[in-house]
């Protein structure tokens, strides 16, 4: 677990702070009090009791700037030094601590040759155990010892080296992997102690209401912790620029327009899961964030937050489109946080909110009915590449769509003012007219016919038309035909493979080899060009190393098992492009340095 102090409570925009004076003396002040005031200083709303002791300003960190840079910041924020002699300077302690090394270490030294002595008056030519190779013996033990997290030190399981990171295996088969690079492959849990206790509670209840609690005050309490408005709205900002390609989720207009300044001021008009959704784009804000290091403890401070947010008003009964939409955004969180173990929780969340969305009605007018259409086939398609990667039934059924798809003079008439969008309307009618046909021939029952599954997607529309000035909506339209036609056909490559490894264009599956081949080297290209342009952000979104791994395992199987086909592009060149681009993102996304293993 990981130390982080948020934004204080009381902090933003919409209220203000009054510290307590401080007393004299903690001394003759009853426990309840002193509890109060330790948990006040953990939540840094007053100062840490060592600088209230000396009387100095406190930044109310945990641990304070002070503290830290007088070397107490283990003490902080409710321990303090003992007056006397070195309590003022830390750091005079550490003379003392050296000198009973040096007396520790002469006594040493004086037992060892005490027992030389006596090891040769026996006439013993061998040395004692004790005295063979001391000092190779220390330094080996020191180099050895590594601190362990708490999980490794309960799990006590052995490991093996390797240069591309450890892999821990429990007796029970859970196995846990740590990268070359240390933290950034394996994000940090938050210790979330600092939140009051009925916040932690209403997070631990997610997705249910926990019943007697007084939903106002718990609501208010969550308030104080947004961060000042400038933050939200900068954090809102990245989110939009940095992930509006992938999705259409949630419009600037409503985030910067409508609900930051409505919650900011204290508008009731404003519902919990209002508050949830905006806490949840702060959240997905940080870890796009690329002035900021990846996977930021803030990042899970502000989603936890979001879940104790939605569950103020019941997700199953109270729902809405927001409602869906802070699911769906939860879903993603937990796919963007380098976080394995949360993935299978994306999943559940993205089918928690498919659920949901057939119970809100869809049909309004204007600008309304254009933001639900487009929402609704941006959850649509984000629920079917989930399903093509996990290789789950989709929960959606086409058969029961009747959502109309936005025209494009709607598209051109309400984006006006906000950030370019990814697929729009050219994405939507791919979507309806090969995604949703290719999903059912790949995951239904019945395999499908090798001639209806050799026939390639096509869309209706020319992505040519659309805009493409921004590189990384210009990426993932490059992307979608190949990649369809990558997850159409591996299957039957796979199939050729085996069945006729010598040759496999001798295979009834020929085309399905060459057309996989082909889609699995434009995803690599695509990918290690894109790196190369925006290599913090790509690193961060984990579906693009799912997708390039999908790749690498065709172009790998060929470069060990086909290189006499003669396909082009050249399958080894092809191949070590793979590892180049997978060796450049390991340092960051854990998902890539797992592919090197």
């Amino acid at each position: 677990m990981s130390a982080f102090h948020p934004y204080k409570q009381g902090e933003s925009s919409k209220s203000s702070r009054t510290e307590s004076p401080p007393c004299p003396s903690d001394s003759n002040v009853p426990k309840s009090i002193q509890h109060a005031k330790a948990t006040k200083r953990i939540r840094g709303e007053i100062a840490c009791a060592e600088c209230r002791r000396l009387k100095i300003r406190c930044d109310k960190l945990v641990p304070c700037s002070t503290c830290i840079k007088r070397g107490c910041q283990t003490l902080c924020p409710n321990g303090t030094i003992p007056p006397g002699q070195g309590g003022r300077f830390v750091l005079a302690a550490t003379d003392h601590l050296q000198r009973k090394l040096a007396k520790f270490e002469a006594r040493m030294h004086s037992l060892e040759d005490a027992l030389a002595i006596a090891q040769a008056t026996h006439n013993n030519t061998e040395p004692h155990p004790l005295l063979s190779h001391v000092e190779e013996d220390e330094y080996a033990d020191s180099q050895s010892l590594n601190p362990l997290t708490e999980q490794e030190n309960e799990k006590q399981t052995p490991s093996l080296p390797d240069e591309s990171g450890t892999l821990f295996v429990s007796g029970n088969g859970i196995n846990r992997f740590f990268g070359p690079s240390g933290a950034p492959e394996s994000a940090d849990e938050l210790d979330h102690s600092y939140l009051p206790p009925e916040i932690i509670n209403f997070t631990r209840s997610f997705p249910l209401t926990p019943p007697n609690f007084p939903i106002a005050s718990i609501r208010r309490s969550v308030e104080s912790f947004l961060p000042p408005i400038e933050r939200s709205i900068a954090l809102c900002d990245t989110f939009l620029e940095n992930l509006s390609w992938m999705f259409n989720i949630v419009s600037r207009q409503l985030l910067v327009s409508e609900l930051i300044p409505a919650i900011y001021e204290g508008n009731d008009v404003c519902g919990p899961h209002d508050i949830a959704l905006v806490f949840i784009v702060l959240a997905i804000g940080v870890l796009v964030d690329l002035s900021i290091e990846p996977y930021s403890l803030e990042a899970q401070h502000f989603y936890h937050l979001s879940r104790a947010a939605l569950v103020l008003q019941p997700v199953l009964t109270e729902s809405s489109i927001v409602t869906v939409k802070v699911l769906h955004l939860m879903s993603i969180y937990n796919g963007l946080s380098g976080q394995d173990s949360n993935l299978e929780q994306s999943y559940a969340l993205l089918n928690l909110a498919g659920q949901v969305a057939t119970k809100v009605y869809w049909k309004f007018g204007g600008r309304e009915v254009y933001d639900r259409r487009v929402y609704f086939w941006n959850l649509l398609a984000g629920s079917l590449w989930t399903c093509l990667v996990t290789g789950r039934p989709p929960f959606i059924s086409s058969e029961f769509i009747d959502c109309k798809i936005p025209t494009a003079e709607e598209e051109a008439m309400y984006q006006q003012g906000e950030f370019p969008i990814g697929f729009g309307v050219w994405g939507f009618q791919a979507s309806l007219n090969c995604l949703l046909p290719m999903v059912r021939l790949t995951l239904g029952t019945k395999p499908p016919s090798y001639e209806r599954a050799a026939a390639p997607p096509r869309s209706d529309s020319d992505p040519s038309d659309e805009r493409t000035a921004i590189t990384m909506r210009t990426f993932v339209r490059s992307h979608y035909q190949h990649l369809m036609l990558l997850y159409l056909h591996r299957g039957f490559f796979t199939q050729a493979m085996t069945e006729h490894p010598a040759n496999p264009l001798l295979s009834p599956h020929r085309k399905s080899v060459i057309a996989a081949y082909e889609s699995a080297c434009a995803v690599l290209n695509d990918t290690h060009t894109q790196f190369q342009r925006k290599p913090l952000l790509v690193t961060r979104v984990w579906r693009i190393w799912s997708f390039a791994f999908s790749a690498a395992v065709i172009v790998g199987t060929v470069a060990t098992r086909g290189t006499h086909l003669n396909l082009e592009p050249r399958a080894l060149e092809q191949f070590q492009l793979a590892c180049e681009v997978f060796r450049g993102a390991a340092e960051t996304n854990n998902r890539a340095a797992k592919a090197l293993v």
